[in-house]
């Protein structure tokens, strides 16, 4: 059969009027882009410190990045959450001697894990049981941890580190305080992300930095109860950050 003819075949087979491009089943990761300073409706509850405006980061002090610290802790803890950060096992890939990851567990802003070792580094949680996880909240700071600081976090999930699967990308670009991660792209239903183990990969930090620092990382599970003092933090925090603007006029 000539050409001319097989293609005649195969039109008749199939019209190219009714033949349609199919779309790539090779999707790209998902990547969480992480910027405080970007003030968007759609990412207002990421920020639990709420947005920055650009002219409080010539102010920023370590007084006031720790009060930010200590404000995030209260207003997570004051949310319809339950706080099961120490009901996990954590091990990290290394840690520098006096900077064991228990230091990320401590509510202390002073003090932070950081790594040991060449990139990428690593972070496993595990539960004694699978866990319905609403937030991950994780505190970043330019400013304070500089180079230490990732500018990337690769987030994995899964029951075991043998069936683990990648999650989500962070672009961490500029932040300073504490960042609440949600899931409501893994479940329509309930928005939670039900696992019983978590990876955290942080292949590389802003300026270029070998190793990694950080301050402040926490796992909260729903509650029914409300806090009677308190809403959530994202009903209670404007767009700015007045109490962090206060402080400084203080």
């Amino acid at each position: 059969m000539d050409p001319m003819e097989m293609n005649r075949t195969l039109d008749r087979l199939a019209p190219l009027e009714l033949i349609r491009p199919v779309k790539s089943c090779h999707n790209k990761p998902p990547v969480l882009v992480l910027d405080d300073r970007i003030v968007d409706a759609a990412t207002k509850d990421l920020y639990v410190n709420g947005f920055q405006e650009e002219a409080q980061y010539q102010n920023l002090t370590p007084e006031n990045l720790q009060h930010m610290f200590h404000q995030g802790i209260e207003l997570l803890d004051s949310a319809r959450m339950i706080n099961v950060t120490h009901l996990a096992l954590w091990k990290p890939s290394s840690f520098k001697l006096g900077n064991p990851v228990d230091c990320a567990l401590d509510d202390n802003y002073d003090t932070f894990w950081q790594s040991d070792g060449g990139q990428p580094h690593q972070l496993d949680i595990m539960f004694s049981k699978r866990t319905e996880i609403c937030v991950m909240a994780l505190f970043f700071s330019m400013i304070a941890d500089e180079s230490y600081a990732p500018s990337l976090v690769k987030m994995y999930a899964g029951h075991s580190p043998s069936d683990v699967t990648f999650y989500k990308k962070l672009e961490v670009r500029n932040v300073n305080g504490w960042v609440a991660l949600r899931f409501p792209d893994n479940r329509d239903d309930d928005q939670l992300l039900k696992c019983q183990f978590i990876r955290l990969l942080f292949p590389v930090n802003h300026e270029n930095g070998k190793d990694t620092h950080l301050r402040g990382i926490r796992l909260y599970v729903p509650s029914n109860e409300l806090h009677q003092e308190t809403h959530e933090w994202a009903q209670t925090l404007p767009e700015t950050n007045s109490l962090f603007q206060d402080a400084i006029l203080r």
